[in-house]
């Protein structure tokens, strides 16, 4: 896993210390995503999630945040069953967003808005819509935080000057 830094989420941080702070969310810290872990993922979600919010907001969509956000933070949690994480890759799609809504639900008492964003965020891959406005942001969030990682991981030395080059100023 990279070293990459984790999303400030702050404004959220203290109304979502049940989920930041447990011993699974601790666990996610250790089972790779991409290029990094399921809880450095599911905290970039939020924040792209969070911005997603404040765009729609400005425009005058009523959204709960605080749904999306606690969605995004646990719509990967399944993968930190032990069952789901050791399963091949295609069947992982299927299996987490099932897991993780019911984990949701009793570990931390997830609502019907955030266990079906959780259910639904793996869309078109699972072919069941999000049924709320809240679930197609976690959708879109995931979408973005998973080509964020896959872009710092192909593109090597990204945010840092290269060496050996000459910059040309192009003005």
């Amino acid at each position: 896993m990279t070293d990459q830094k984790t999303p400030d989420i702050s404004v959220r941080n203290e109304e979502n210390k049940d989920i930041l702070g447990s011993d699974r969310y601790e666990r996610a810290e250790t089972i790779r995503h991409h290029n990094t872990s399921v809880a450095v993922h599911s905290r970039k979600t939020a924040e792209y999630g969070e911005r997603i919010c404040r765009w729609l907001k400005r425009r005058g969509v009523r959204i709960s945040e605080e749904d999306v956000v606690r969605a995004c933070l646990l719509h990967d949690i399944g993968m930190t069953e032990q069952n789901v994480h050791e399963t091949v890759s295609w069947k992982k799609a299927y299996l987490h967003p099932q897991k993780g809504e019911q984990i949701a639900k009793t570990e931390y008492r997830a609502n019907e808005i955030q266990r079906n964003a959780i259910r639904r965020h793996m869309w078109p891959i699972c072919i069941i819509p999000p049924k709320y406005k809240e679930g197609w942001v976690v959708v879109a969030a995931d979408k973005c935080s998973s080509i964020w990682e896959i872009v710092h991981a192909v593109i090597p030395g990204r945010g840092r000057k290269r060496r050996g080059r000459k910059h040309r100023n192009h003005c």
